[in-house]
């Protein structure tokens, strides 16, 4: 775990006690936007400047300067980091969803049964800089990049599967498995216990379901 500490910012929002792993999904609760804007104007104004705009950010200056230092500045800080472009080429569909003029796209479960959020990984799920390979494919689904993994069939064939990841869920005979969208874009599950590795792609997805990691 890593903690980035500030003594300069002000906290706008009451603290509250919550678990470290949160079964995020797309769809936000009800009122999140205003929550959101609320919370940027005051942060803007504690440093007495004026909320971004799309237009601010895109005619800024700075554009060229921030994508040359985007791996300086965040490489260090996560297991991949996701190209400045992707992050870029979404402001737009940021700010419209900000200011009420979009909204969030209401996307279809995966299945009835409920995502899985209290797993722990085998021993043998290990893999470099981290204790498990789940953790990267938690992280490649909340950024919405395709990772590939190492897997192991039902028949002992073995090979890398390049897939979206969306969910963690249980079959009927209390299975765990991985949801995917394969790159025939069809929907697939994953038996954990059978993932030997995982490796993160540099490509992002849109998503054709709620991502529940």
């Amino acid at each position: 775990m890593k903690l980035d500490l500030t003594a300069d910012e002000v906290v706008v929002r009451r603290l509250e006690r919550q678990p470290v792993a949160h079964p995020f999904s797309d769809v936000g609760a009800g009122g999140a936007t205003d929550h959101v804007a609320a919370v940027l104007d005051a942060k803007c104004a504690h440093v007495d400047i004026k909320p971004p705009t799309l237009e601010t950010i895109l005619d800024s200056p700075f554009r060229n300067e921030i994508e040359a230092e985007w791996s300086n500045m965040l490489g260090h800080q996560l297991p991949f980091l996701p190209r400045f472009e992707d992050f870029w080429s979404q402001l737009e569909n940021v700010f419209a969803w900000l200011t009420g003029v979009q909204p969030v796209a209401v996307l279809p479960e995966l299945a009835p049964t409920e995502p899985v959020t209290d797993w722990r990984p085998a021993r043998h799920m290990t893999t470099w800089r981290t204790g498990s390979p789940m953790e990267l494919i938690r992280f490649a689904g909340a950024n919405r990049l395709r990772i590939t993994i190492d897997y192991v069939a039902k028949e002992g064939r073995r090979g890398p599967r390049t897939v979206e990841p969306y969910s963690l869920r249980r079959s009927r005979r209390g299975d765990l498995l991985l949801f995917v969208v394969n790159d025939r874009r069809q929907l697939r599950a994953y038996r954990v216990d059978r993932i030997r590795g995982v490796s993160i792609e540099r490509t992002t997805f849109e998503p054709r379901y709620r991502v529940e990691f």
